[in-house]
């Protein structure tokens, strides 16, 4: 049988929270937000109290998801961290940086 480890212990191996990682999981699984195509999370196993259980392979496989994201896909969980992470402070600076975006674009038109 293969060692499993727990999120916690995944966790610790990759220098991470326990709450990011399941933070990647949320966003993974969350159909609001557009997701990369080359970007891909393994599919732990679950206990019936919703631990989640990683192989050895799988934890690598974090490992790289976690390395791409940071190179990458640079700011791809950007809007859902926003929400999600920082509330209504998040939702807020989305709002302005959306409301720049567009002032620019209009400047441009002209």
């Amino acid at each position: 049988m293969k060692e499993r480890f727990t999120t916690a212990r995944a966790a610790q191996i990759l220098d991470v929270s326990t709450n990011t990682l399941k933070r990647w999981y949320k966003w993974y699984h969350c159909d609001d937000y557009q997701k990369p195509i080359g970007l891909k999370l393994p599919e732990p196993e679950i206990s019936g109290n919703g631990t989640m259980f990683f192989t050895m392979e799988q934890v690598q496989e974090l490992h790289k998801f976690q390395t791409e994201l940071r190179t990458i896909y640079r700011g791809a969980m950007a809007e859902f961290n926003a929400t999600y992470q920082w509330g209504q402070r998040g939702s807020k600076i989305l709002n302005v940086g959306k409301q720049y975006k567009k002032k620019m674009e209009d400047n441009n038109n002209e």
